[in-house]
């Protein structure tokens, strides 16, 4: 397998694009297409060459590059490994499960996220032919890592706890965390470091924590869309018959908020990135989930989008300027070439910014990134290879003039050299340009897992849904949710978490109407439009979301809390008679006041702590608004007679489920 062209090997790629013109300033109301730029107008903010490159280590990833060549978290393999630069393996360290990013100074310091441990792991990288453990430290969850300038500070997300954690890489010690809000990934520490940004998955915000205030200042910064999507009724020059029209409809005030219908959310920030002048950029998705009902439009059981110029999904780039006059400058630039970017490298001397697609594969590089004249100046586009020759780019790093792409399913490295690429649409045929290295180590997972893998992350399919726009992953990355609900015909539904919930829960849907993990499949691609799976598709799919593991519990605060709060949840509230063995549901459904419901399935309550917001329409916002009656159903249990210290207790019960 060494030494083998992309063409011919695990994601073909074709050169498609090139060098366009300059690109448009977003205030949330318009946004540029980095495939197709317009020549005539210009980002504001800095004009000249950038020489605040941000320090090796500022952000860490799936593949990075020390003094010895580049190491690589093998998430499928429960491994780190050591590769040399033509990518294949020369050591390894194995660990008892899934890992988070890897993260390096570029010498012999180094560190990996031990995500199923709950450790962050320090790492003998001194001998480029072994790789040794050194010593660890007790996160919950880690995943996110950035190194302070100096390296005597790695800053660590916790997925289970919410938190930024600070630790002194000499001792080990904690010295400082923040609770942010609900599913942390990524993170990144500006040069200075006086600041690290974090990016979620289930919200559509920034998280900028000043690092020289210990966490104690901390600002949020928007991604979502300010304006609204609307849909209007308009006649049709050729068929004379009213049709469905979508425009932007701009909010009536920044203090008033319109009706849910037509709201976009970000979401999906894996990775975030410092590049020239104390720039961030975020990719992320957009997601526009409740819309203008249209029956004649064939969208009775469709999910959220409008009319065809309103895509359920679509993705994004966004660029975070420091603050002017105390008020950052945020722009957003559509990504019409990649599905669901996840993995993206920031090459300093060119300024410029690779994106790829964890969805397709497909890879743009958008040059001059960090001044007013971005655009992207290549893509590389897959063949629709699938199925064991799939990639799944997670990871990319820069190594002088070489771009280093990780592949999470097929576990290789693809080594590229964009400047050798030439303009052409036609397949291309160039060893020196793009080859691709050995598997590193193998799987283990199972065969029908990794298939199943495959099919769940796979975007620009019309098996899956309707031109390819969703994929499994899009509302349920890492088999976990967006915190979005969405218009699914005449109701409005929230996304439930997959990993750990599904195994034995049957009936599935809100409604249990499906009676097996198959049935639902098929419904589900029916509602996104998909041309459909086979049968043995849809069991490699349940395959894998049987597989994925439980979200891991929070840290408990006050074991003496949780213990009067089980009492409340099995005793005075009887909810244990619905919420009973493993997986907390008795695959029972009930008449609640659902709208768009006639009965209401029990969900399984699994990783509760992670799944917000709750109902089966999202209307409670989060564990407090539930136990204090605030949602939209109330015949669940009685909470009237709680007090508020029960409330706390209940709360911190279920947080530990």
């Amino acid at each position: 397998m060494h030494g083998r062209t992309w063409a011919g090997s695990v994601v073909g790629l074709l050169l498609v694009a090139g060098a366009v013109g300059g690109a448009q300033a977003h205030d949330y109301s318009a946004s540029r297409d980095l495939g197709v730029l317009s020549p005539t107008h210009a980002r504001s903010g800095a004009v000249g060459i950038p020489t605040d490159a941000p320090h090796v280590g500022h952000r860490g990833g799936t593949v990075v590059l020390d003094e010895h060549g580049l190491l690589v978290a093998e998430r499928n393999a429960a491994a780190v490994i050591r590769a040399d630069r033509d990518g294949a393996p020369v050591a390894s360290l194995d660990f008892s499960g899934a890992l988070g990013e890897l993260v390096t100074d570029g010498g012999a310091l180094a560190f990996v996220a031990d995500r199923a441990g709950n450790r962050l792991v320090r790492l003998d990288t001194s001998d480029s032919g072994r790789l040794q453990e050194d010593t660890s430290v007790t996160v919950a969850e880690p995943y996110g890592l950035g190194l302070s300038p100096n390296g005597a500070t790695i800053y660590v997300t916790s997925v289970a706890d919410h938190r930024l954690v600070a630790i002194d890489t000499k001792t080990m010690k904690e010295a400082w965390s923040v609770e942010l809000r609900a599913e942390p990934r990524g993170l990144a520490v500006s040069a200075d470091g006086t600041r690290a940004t974090v990016g979620f998955l289930s919200s559509g915000a920034l998280a900028e924590v000043f690092l020289d205030t210990q966490g104690e200042t901390v600002r949020w910064h928007a991604l979502d869309p300010r304006d609204h999507v609307k849909v209007e009724m308009e006649f049709d020059d050729w068929s004379d018959e009213k049709v469905p029209v979508a425009t932007i409809s701009e909010a009536r005030s920044r203090f008033s908020v319109p009706t849910d219908q037509g709201r976009r959310h970000a979401r999906n920030v894996f990775s975030v990135a410092y590049v020239g002048h104390g720039q961030v950029v975020a990719p992320h998705q957009v997601a526009t989930p409740q819309m203008k009902r249209v029956p004649s439009r064939g969208m009775q059981d469709s999910y959220g989008g409008g009319p065809e110029e309103v895509p359920p999904i679509d993705h994004r780039l966004a660029v975070v300027s420091p603050r002017e006059a105390g008020q950052a400058k945020i722009q957003v630039s559509e990504l019409q070439h990649v599905h669901q970017p996840r993995a993206m490298a920031y090459d300093a001397k060119r300024d410029r910014l690779y994106v790829a697609g964890y969805g397709d594969d497909d890879i743009v590089g958008i040059s001059d990134v960090s001044l007013p004249s971005a655009y992207s100046a290549w893509r590389m586009h897959r063949r629709m290879d699938t199925g064991p020759s799939a990639c799944g780019a997670d990871g990319m790093v820069v190594d002088g003039g070489t771009l280093w792409v990780h592949c999470e399913l097929s576990r290789k490295l693809i080594r590229v050299r964009p400047d050798q690429l030439k303009l052409d649409d036609k397949p291309w045929h160039t060893e020196s340009a793009v080859s691709v290295g050995p598997e590193l180590a193998a799987s283990k997972r199972p065969e029908s897992v990794e298939r199943g893998a495959e099919l769940f992350r796979r975007g620009e399919s019309n098996q899956i849904s309707d031109s390819g726009t969703m994929a499994c992953a899009s509302c349920h990355p890492e088999g976990r949710q967006d915190g979005l609900s969405w218009r699914l015909g005449g109701a409005i539904l929230q996304t439930p978490m997959l990993a750990g919930r599904v195994g034995g829960t049957e009936p599935y849907k809100w409604g249990g109407m499906d009676p097996t993990l198959n049935a639902s499949f098929k419904h589900t691609i029916e509602r996104l439009g998909g041309s459909s799976l086979s049968r043995s598709q849809r069991d490699d799919l349940a395959a894998y979301v049987q597989w994925l593991p439980t979200a891991t519990r929070p840290t408990v605060a006050s074991a003496a809390a949780v213990k009067r709060g089980k009492g409340l949840f099995e005793g005075t509230l009887e909810c244990s008679n619905c919420h009973s063995g493993e997986a907390m549901a008795d695959g029972n459904q009930y008449p609640f006041d659902a709208w768009g419901l006639e009965e209401t399935d029990t969900p399984s309550l699994q990783g509760l702590a992670h799944t917000a917001p709750y109902y089966h329409d999202g209307s409670a916002v989060d564990l407090w608004a539930l136990v204090t009656d605030k949602g939209s159903v109330h015949e669940m249990a009685d909470f009237s007679e709680l007090t508020s210290a029960q409330a706390h207790d209940l709360v911190a019960y279920l947080e530990t489920l």
